[in-house]
């Protein structure tokens, strides 16, 4: 089957993107097939090549991060030893595909009751599943004596939604980029819950060395002009 002409050279991801968009902007259900072929400047013939209805382009977009999320989840906890270790690739993995897509997810996150029961059930499984996927890694870190006394489940909860909020504040065009906020975060969660004494017995990175000076160049700065 020859693909239908168009103005552009659309893609599966560039109708993803434009129905996000346009999902925020104007509700998921105050946005039609019509929108969003007109936003991309394509033929409906064009868009239903790919896409049947709404509700396939929604349940494709709960796929890509849901289910990915996942499935990227469990590769971390099969390749991590350490908990320490498992937890930093958790934090930072997730926290990045939220970066990198905070308006589909945006979009998943308050339309998903619109998709079918039985696609609605397999995202409502995959996120089940990446929240055992935190919390056993960090309960081994509890077992292990790496991480402090808490509630794994409920320090599980934090983390991703830790992650799951920057959706609503990152900005692609801020000071810091998505890859540098989920390294940042990926050590926030880590320290937040490792133990004193581990902390103390791990020696710092080049990298953390670094930014440990810049702060403390940052607020000596700040001392000094209040002090002016």
């Amino acid at each position: 089957m020859a693909r239908p002409s168009s103005k552009i050279n659309v893609v599966p991801q560039a109708i993803l993107e434009a129905a996000s968009n346009l999902f925020i902007k104007r509700g998921y259900e105050g946005t039609s097939m019509q929108d969003i072929a007109h936003e991309l400047e394509i033929s409906r013939s064009a868009l239903y090549y790919y896409f049947k209805n709404k509700e396939e382009i929604l349940a494709s977009l709960t796929e890509g991060l849901t289910i990915v999320a996942e499935r990227l989840a469990t590769q971390v906890v099969e390749k991590s030893k350490e908990p320490d270790d498992a937890l930093r690739e958790l934090v930072r993995q997730h926290a990045k595909l939220i970066l990198l897509h905070p308006v589909q997810f945006r979009v998943v996150d308050q339309a998903e009751g619109s998709l079918p029961e039985s696609q609605r059930k397999i995202a409502e499984s995959a996120r089940r599943l990446l929240l055992q996927k935190f919390t056993d890694v960090i309960q081994r870190g509890i077992d292990a004596g790496h991480f402090r006394l808490v509630n794994a489940r409920v320090a599980a909860f934090a983390l991703i939604g830790m992650c799951n909020w920057t959706a609503w504040w990152f900005k692609a065009d801020g000071a810091k980029t998505a890859e540098e906020i989920a390294d940042i975060l990926a050590e926030f969660g880590l320290h937040a819950l490792q133990r004193p004494e581990v902390k103390q017995a791990q020696p710092a990175s080049v990298q953390e060395s670094v930014r440990m000076l810049e702060e403390n160049l940052a607020q000596l700065k700040a001392i000094i002009g209040a002090g002016q």
